[in-house]
């Protein structure tokens, strides 16, 4: 994986597993010419709402899927305005 999406996709999936926290993949500057921008406000939302997760069960579910949607989004190749549209606030039609 030597492309930035795909950097992002692997970095995210980390996040997802537990190993890297999501501060770490924002904060990399590796990121910052590729994906990132498109996904970073709603990457955002997620950052938030961890205390969210730990408590509605529904909304963690939701959550991760749509992680799980931004990462193959990512790994497809997906335009700026497709990963924009991820905003972990409820499930987009992406």
């Amino acid at each position: 994986m030597g492309m930035p999406a795909e950097l992002l996709a692997r970095d995210l999936q980390s996040v997802l597993e537990g190993i890297t926290p999501l501060e770490a993949v924002l904060d990399n500057p590796r990121h910052q010419q590729g994906a990132l921008p498109a996904c970073f406000h709603g990457l955002q939302h997620f950052l938030a709402d961890e205390g969210i997760r730990a408590k509605d069960q529904d909304y963690r579910r939701m959550q991760e899927e749509e992680m799980r949607k931004l990462i193959r989004l990512l790994l497809a190749g997906a335009d700026d305005v497709t990963l924009w549209r991820i905003t972990f606030l409820g499930a987009a039609g992406a």
